[in-house]
């Protein structure tokens, strides 16, 4: 019978978290520069100096505001790893489908509410008269489509995969991310979570995005080891996730855990 116990003699997988982000209703903030978020009711916005750093390619203001908050956290967790890229990266001259970046990331996402919004706001514009339904709230009506737009505007080329989990925890995704690291070819990997709950939800954590940078434990050359905040452990058997050793139940308790 597997156990969930840190000592088990069970290899765990192990990766590094080098990066923190997150947007809600009370803000929005980094890692290294704030202090774990509250999360209180209210609907999440960007920031308007958030949208300007993070402006890029097609304008910011089109995307649905599941996709804003979740670009935006995705944003703030790679430049508080030190992996915003100013520039778009470069193509290849023997390889034009790969970016010259320092290392391929993915993106992986767990939620809990979706793009139900979105999907509601949709309907609404086809059930009257279908044939003025909106394209523009068309393209964002899957959980995937905001890791696409981060994945265009950010240069990020590796895996996207979103996670539907029935209560606002992450684990999965995370435990998920860090045996893609271990077992796959991406060498970074920005997981979390992104939720924008009806007002009247009585969901037990509230909207907004939380993400989080993990790169390989044996390092690279783009981040030096004292970036790292800690080390994320996972049992594959049982999928619990540690850090630094110590069981952590969820992303809230981690993001306590490193930020205070």
């Amino acid at each position: 019978m597997p156990t969930d116990s840190a000592s088990t003699s069970y290899p765990f997988i192990k990766t590094r978290l080098t990066g923190i982000g997150w947007v809600n209703a009370s803000g929005s903030g980094r890692g290294r520069c704030d202090r774990a978020p509250e999360w209180p009711g209210g609907t999440p916005a960007v920031p308007a100096a958030i949208l300007k750093s993070l402006k890029g390619g097609s304008r910011f203001g089109r995307l649905d505001l599941f996709s804003q908050i979740g670009v935006a956290a995705i944003g703030l967790a790679l430049q508080d790893a030190g992996h915003l890229q100013k520039q778009p990266a470069e193509k290849s001259d023997n390889n034009p489908q790969t970016d010259l970046n320092p290392a391929t990331t993915g993106l992986i996402c767990a939620t809990t509410s979706s793009c139900s919004l979105t999907d509601h706001n949709f309907f609404n514009t086809v059930k009257d008269e279908p044939q003025l339904a909106s394209p523009g709230l068309f393209v964002y009506t899957l959980a995937t489509s905001f890791l696409g737009e981060a994945a265009l505007r950010f240069s990020l080329t590796g895996l996207t995969m979103a996670v539907t989990e029935p209560r606002p925890q992450a684990a999965d995704a995370i435990c998920i991310a860090i045996e893609e690291l271990t077992t796959g070819d991406d060498e970074i990997i920005v997981t979390g979570l992104c939720n924008l709950f009806n007002v009247d939800s009585k969901a037990l954590q509230t909207s907004g995005a939380l993400f989080l940078v993990l790169e390989k434990e044996t390092g690279s050359e783009t981040t030096p080891e004292n970036r790292s905040y800690a080390t994320l452990s996972c049992n594959p058997h049982t999928n619990v996730l540690y850090c630094n050793n110590q069981p952590c139940p969820d992303i809230f308790s981690l993001c306590k855990m490193i930020c205070g």
